[in-house]
């Protein structure tokens, strides 16, 4: 039944992928900057994998933040394994090719069957390596063929992800099963994904890899032309709906700290025009950060890559996606460089780093301007407060540290 279920799948894949790739790049001026990038590598076409070491690990993240996320894991192992590493997208795989230690890194090839057969064979992997959810079917299978154990690292199931999933329950119980172990973030996404079959298999709670990385390099404000007193705020990876409510809450907190630098990152660089359309019917003067020489208090962040640079100099953050109903974004980030975090009410993919900083003292909720801006407001007007809470944050972040070492001795055990 799984043969014909994974030929089901592999029609669907390439019928639906036509569908939407083609007009897509039709249409799409990101997607045509996309889609042509190293285009060889989505039909497997790069080279045969020489080893260097004994044994190789294949790590496939979904893109940036996810290899970013990967990265202090890749520096336990680097020195013992051959390190491959894929990603789904054009930031991800620049990113993976400046870690250091990686061997090779590639775009991951469409998933259908033959061109994941001919990835596995050409990488000869020891151990493949998911981040969070890459649940790529025939990629399962491909590696199951080859006899490559199969792991999941940091692995998360939201509760909108495990409601998708359980609709075709029937299909995805045959092919979870072929997953060898899996280390999840948290009991709730260990949990979900035994309702797929994971309970037969080997699985632990590691706890979040994203709390072991290393946040000690923060950004000097020198280098953005921000002063040491400047009080500055950023808004990082808004969606839609959201910068109505960031320009809002500017405008009142401008009103008592008319100097204070407002840094809006949208989650996708393309609403740029979008968004300028948005401030500009507000009344607010803005510069972008791409310009270099900040011309207005609020910045709007038109480049990739800035945004933990902005987190670790701000005073206050706010984390999007929150406002919006999709989920949230990681608060760890800002946590881990002690400011104060702040948040909406929809944090359903970040439910347990929300409450472990909100227990802590670390992190506030408001998901209106009058809600956020009195928050804001509050703690500008109480700088040791601000500072406390700021540490309250970190300290979350620290008591949650360790899932790096668990992971690299689960790894360990599989491969020596």
């Amino acid at each position: 039944m799984r043969a014909v279920f994974l030929a089901l799948y592999n029609f669907l894949f390439a019928f639906i992928g036509l569908i939407i790739f083609l007009p897509a790049f039709i249409f799409s001026k990101r997607m045509r900057a996309e889609i042509p990038y190293h285009f060889k590598e989505r039909f497997a076409g790069f080279k045969r994998f020489k080893k260097t070491k004994q044994k190789t690990i294949w790590f496939h993240c979904s893109s940036l933040g996810e290899a970013r996320a990967v990265e202090p894991l890749i520096h336990k192992l680097k020195d013992t394994f051959d390190i491959v590493l894929t990603t789904n997208t054009k930031t991800g795989r620049q990113y993976a090719s400046k870690i250091e230690g990686i061997a090779f890194v590639s775009l991951l090839p469409f998933d259908i069957y033959p061109l994941m057969l001919k990835a596995v064979d050409k990488i000869s992997p020891d151990l493949l390596i998911l981040v969070e959810t890459e649940l790529w079917v025939s990629l399962l299978c491909a590696s199951r063929a080859k006899k490559v154990p199969i792991a999941i690292v940091n692995a998360r199931m939201s509760e909108k992800t495990y409601k998708t999933y359980k609709l075709f329950g029937f299909f995805w119980k045959r092919f979870i099963g072929l997953i060898d172990i899996i280390m999840a973030r948290s009991a709730d996404d260990l949990q979900r994904f035994s309702a797929f079959g994971a309970g037969k298999i080997c699985a632990c709670i590691s706890g979040n890899i994203k709390y072991d990385r290393d946040f000690s390099c923060a950004a000097d404000r020198k280098d953005f032309g921000i002063g040491v007193e400047d009080i500055v705020f950023c808004a990082g990876s808004t969606r839609e709906g959201e910068e109505k409510v960031i320009a809002k809450v500017y405008k009142r907190v401008k009103q008592k700290y008319e100097d204070i630098k407002f840094f809006l990152v949208p989650r996708h660089i393309n609403r740029v025009e979008q968004i300028k359309e948005i401030l500009n019917r507000a009344g607010i003067s803005f510069c972008l950060f791409s310009q270099k020489k900040f011309s207005a208090n609020f910045i709007l962040v038109d480049v990739f890559g800035i945004l933990q640079n902005l987190y670790s100099i701000a005073d206050i953050c706010f984390v999007g996606g929150s406002i919006a109903n999709k989920g949230g974004q990681n608060p760890i980030e800002p946590a881990a460089y002690a400011k104060p975090v702040l948040f909406g009410r929809y944090m359903q993919n970040f439910k347990t780093e929300s409450q472990i900083l909100l227990d802590y003292g670390g992190a506030l909720k408001a998901s209106t301007a009058v809600g956020l801006s009195r928050q804001i407001l509050k703690l500008l007007a109480d700088r040791n407060a601000l500072k406390e809470m700021g540490q309250k944050a970190a300290q979350a972040v620290q008591s949650q540290k360790g899932a790096i070492t668990l992971s690299v001795e689960k790894i360990k055990q599989i491969l020596l």
